[in-house]
This record gives structure tokens, sequence and C-alpha cells, in this order.
């Protein structure tokens, strides 16, 4: 190996070529005895490197320095413990210290990251990016609404009726979504973690944390007791580069190898989904998972993932877990939270998958290929509810979303004003998302299928409609029976019984799909919570008109949910400080 056949990326290469003409690298030697790559010489190496070589760097901390006719000479940026396997595609020479590493990555590519990590959906796929703005659908709807209000308060019964008779099909949607699942046969799937160690892939796990402070013993806890091997586990704690509090914090425990602590540089917009487009740039796993802050996964919930994915087809993109509450009989406001859960992942989920229809991802414990992940384009950043997003584009792009029998239990929202927030932007997410996918609702439909395509338009545009609906649907109804227009005959007086038990059989109907989810989780009784569902509704309606305020005033802001309230915290799942 001549240097005179050498391509460098530095003008000091000397070291690096001598310690390859001796054979040093890991079939003869330990690591400790590679020659270093001076921290001066890595801006110049990485201006040298092609994208796909960037890409090598950020995900594998495999870092091309030289390059021969036939082949390309590596450094190891691995941070101590983490076990690099022999590949003879990627001889290494040389090891640059981590430490090194991050601030060369921080300093040359922090802003082309982080607007990779914002724009990168809306720049690769723009149709399925909220960032272009309000798409058509949205005048009709608004036109629709303004037209149904004026018709209520100036015209005749019978327009009143027909318009009613209109916008009951948001009812109709939810109340079709929940027999769907009454009829289905309750889930029995099974999932093991049969792998062997030496057979399971490399695993990343994205955790953003944003004045998490509170709960950050018991996620590094959680964490820690996955069963994994670590040195597969690639878990990235995400911060924000002005969260001073939680980055302060977390310097205080020691970590083990495989956890790595990523700064997302601050830019618009401040979202979940932006600072994980910003991690999924450096995952070096294969299969990929995101945990909320306040999560704590069952620690076999990795194998069992990989396992299902390794005896699949490549089509299965995701798997969806279980969430479910450790603080869901806390009070009224978490026992409803819990029925609803109960339902949509006990239920709703795994019917749906069942029927290979799309799926509204929850936000956490979502199971990826990453590769597929990528292909896809990622979150959309500027999409409040970025997990239902993606199930729905995981679909049209012609990928399949499945269930795993696994839980992962983490906080709900006990406070009413921390509910509230949370779901007011749930429900603008819902909104957002459905104008995205209804921008070309004929190509949305071929894609999805018709089956698809209605679940689509019943769990967002249904849900959001119905949320803003109800109290008036409740109005109607009661001044219906105040005026006394039941008592007539033909076609009026079945509309005026049409409006009188609509609202009824809806609740009847979620009323029973709450009890099965209940009964399905081993929970019997409640029925004080759920006899008192329609005044949850109630609740969800003024978390709706909160969601429309904030979806012409903010689309794209974020409310923050915050976590660590609850006083049903789990102690067992603590991480040792220093």
């Amino acid at each position: 190996m001549g240097v005179h056949n050498l391509k460098f990326a530095a003008s000091e290469p000397l070291d690096l070529v001598a310690g390859a003409k001796k054979g040093v690298g890991p079939d003869k030697s330990g690591p400790d005895t590679l020659p270093m790559v001076p921290a001066s010489l890595l801006k110049r190496i990485f201006m040298h490197l092609n994208a796909e070589e960037r890409a090598l760097a950020l995900q594998q901390r495999l870092v091309a320095v030289a390059w021969l006719p036939h082949t390309t000479l590596y450094a190891d940026a691995a941070p101590e413990g983490i076990v690099r396997q022999e590949d003879p595609d990627f001889p290494i020479v040389a090891r640059i210290a981590p430490y090194d590493f991050e601030r060369a990555v921080y300093g040359l590519w922090r802003k082309s990251l982080a607007r990779q990590a914002a724009t990168g959906l809306a720049l690769s796929l723009p149709t399925f990016s909220a960032r272009a703005g309000l798409p058509g659908p949205l005048h009709v709807l608004l036109g629709a609404v303004i037209i149904a209000f004026g018709f209520a308060v100036f015209s005749t019964d019978s327009m009143i009726n027909g318009i009613g008779l209109l916008l009951s099909i948001f009812f109709l949607g939810i109340i079709w979504l929940r027999l769907l699942v009454l009829s289905e046969a309750p889930a029995t799937q099974i999932d093991r973690a049969e792998m062997d160690d030496s057979k399971l892939p490399n695993y990343s796990v994205l955790v953003p944390l944003f004045r998490e402070v509170q709960v950050l013993p018991q996620i590094l806890g959680a964490l820690q007791q996955l069963n994994y091997p670590k040195h597969k586990l690639d878990i990235k704690l995400i911060l924000e580069e002005s969260d001073t509090a939680m980055r302060r914090t977390l310097a205080k425990f020691t970590l083990p190898p495989q956890f790595e602590i990523l700064a997302v540089p601050a830019g618009s917009p401040q979202t979940k989904p932006r600072a994980l487009n910003y991690a999924l740039q450096f995952a070096r796993g294969s299969l990929l998972t995101i945990y909320d802050a306040e999560d704590i996964p069952e620690p076999m919930q990795l194998r069992m993932a990989a396992g299902r994915f390794a005896k699949s087809p490549q089509t299965l993109a995701c798997l969806q877990a279980e969430l479910a509450f450790y603080n869901g009989n806390e009070n009224w406001l978490t026992r409803q939270f819990t029925i609803e859960y109960a339902v949509l992942f006990k239920l709703m989920l795994p019917s749906l998958a069942r029927l290979g229809w799309p799926l509204p991802l929850g936000g956490t414990s979502n199971h990826f290929r990453t590769a597929v992940l990528r292909a896809v384009g990622g979150w959309d950043a500027h999409n409040v509810t970025e997990d239902a997003d993606l199930g729905f584009r995981l679909a049209r792009m012609g990928f399949a979303v499945g269930t795993l029998g696994s839980t992962t239990f983490e906080e709900a929202s006990s406070t009413p004003r921390n509910w509230i927030k949370q779901r007011a932007r749930w429900l603008k997410g819902f909104l957002i998302t459905w104008l995205v996918h209804m921008r070309q609702p004929r190509t949305a439909m071929d894609e999805m299928g018709l089956g698809g395509f209605c679940v689509m338009q019943a769990s967002l545009l249904g849900v959001f409609a119905a949320a803003l609906l109800h109290p008036l649907f409740l109005g109607l109804m009661g001044w219906k029976i105040w005026q006394g227009q039941f008592a007539g005959a033909g076609l009026p007086a079945l509309l005026d019984c049409y409006f009188l038990g609509l609202i009824p059989v809806s609740w009847l109907v979620i009323l029973l799909a709450g009890e099965r989810g209940l009964r399905s989780k081993g929970i019997r009784g409640w029925w004080a919570s759920l006899l008192s569902m329609p005044l949850y509704w109630l609740c969800i309606s003024a978390a709706g008109y909160l969601a429309l305020w904030e979806f012409f005033r903010a689309p794209f802001h974020w409310n923050k949910t915050q976590h660590g309230v609850s006083r049903l915290m789990r102690p067992a799942h603590q991480a040792k400080r220093r």
C-alpha cells in the first residue's frame, strides 16, 4: 500500500497510513493501539465526505479518512464501551475521540441537520407536509360551518333538519368505528421474545426530553431495565439546545455507553417531531422506537418487536405497542382517559390491523424499520399529531402497520389544565392531518382503499367535528323536546326521532365499547365512570373549540404536556445519580 496510491482528506495522514501498513486494526490488536486522528484535522476530513459517507459517519460513527483504489479506510468515533463488530467492508485504521467527533459534527453540520429536521419532509414529499399551508378543503369546511350556523339561526325547521342530517354523518362515523371493534373477536395476539442475542439487530431508542426534570430519574431507570444486549442498544436522549435545566440535571447522572445525548439546535417549529427528525439522522439501529419522558416500557418489548419483524415481510413497517396508564385510577379524569385508551389500544387498533387498514399511531412505543422510516420522510415537523399523520402516510405509501403484544405504561393527565391543553393539541393535529391527506382525495382513496379512506374520515375529521357539534346537537335535541316536535307524522317526525336518538345511541355504543375495553384489561366495575362519559364528551368539546381557535392563531404551536404531576409515580424505576 503505497502513499502515492492514497487520496487523503487531510494534509497530514501519514500516521494513519503507517498504522494501516503495519496491520494495525481490529483484527490484529485492540482499538487502544490505533492512532488517534487529531481534532484539528476533523473539519477538513468532514468536508471531503460525500452524502453516503456523511450518513455513515452520523449513524455509525465510522468516518472515511483515506481512499484507496478499491477500498476506503475508516476511523472509529464510537464511545468507549460500544463493541464494534468486524466488517471487511469498513477497515478501521484509526480512532477519533468521541468528544472531538461530536464537537466537529455540531460545529460544522448543526445548521444543515436542523434544517433537514424541520423541512426534510416538505422538500422531499411536499404533498404530505403541513408546511405547505392551508389546502382547499379547509375553505370548503369553513364555508359549510358558516352556512350551517347561518341557517341554524335564520332558517326554517326544514332547513335546520337538512343541515342537522348532513352534519350527523360525523357521529355516524364514530358509531361505525365503535361497532366495528365490537363486532370483532377480542385480540389474542401473543408476541414472544425468542431470538438469540447474536441474531438481534441494533436497536435505536429515541427519547425526546423537553422540560422533563421531574420524570428524568424514572425514564432513565426504565431504559436501563430494557432486556436487550447493551452493545446493540442506541439510546438517544434528545434535548433542546435552550433547555439548560434539563442539561444540568442530566449531567448529574452516570449514563452507560449505550446512551447518547443530542442537543437539537434552536429553531422553528420547536416541536417533538422536529426533535425526532434531528435524532433520526444519528440513529444507527436497523430498528427504532420512541419513548416519551414519562414512559415505562415492559423490559422485553424490544426483543418482542425484533422477533416479530424478523418473521414478517419487509412491507411491515411499524408495530404499535399498547399504551396504558400507571395512574389510571387516580381520579375521574384519569379513569376516563383509561377508558379511551382501553378502547383504542385493546380494541380499535388491533381490529384495524387485522383488516389491513391504516392505523392512527400513538405518539410513543411505535417500533419502525429505520430504513422505511427514512424512506417515507420521517415525521412532519409542522404537524402536532405527527404520530397519526405518519400512520396514514405509511398506508398511502404501501406499507403495513401492526400491533405488538407488549405494554408501555405512562402518566395520564390528572389535572384539567394539563388535560385540556393536551387534548386541544391532539384535536388540532387531527384537523391538520385530515387537511394534508385530503389535498388529493381521489389519490388518497386509491392508495388506502375505500375502507382505509373511511377510517381516516371517521378517526380524524369525524372526531374533531363531533367534538364541536356535540353540544350543538344536545341543544337541538333539547329544543325539539321543549317545543314538543315529536308528536307529528311523516318525514319531519322521522327526522325528529332520528335527532332524538342520535346522541343517546352514540353514548350507548361508546359506553359498550368502553366496558369491553376495560374488561379486556381485567378491569371490572367502574360503572360510575362509564355512565358519566357524556360529561367527558362535553370536556372534549371544550378542548375542540380551543383547538379550533389555536388552529387559526398558531397551527404549529406545540402545547407542552407537563409530566411528573401525578401522585402515583413509579419509584421502582429510578436511575442512580452520581
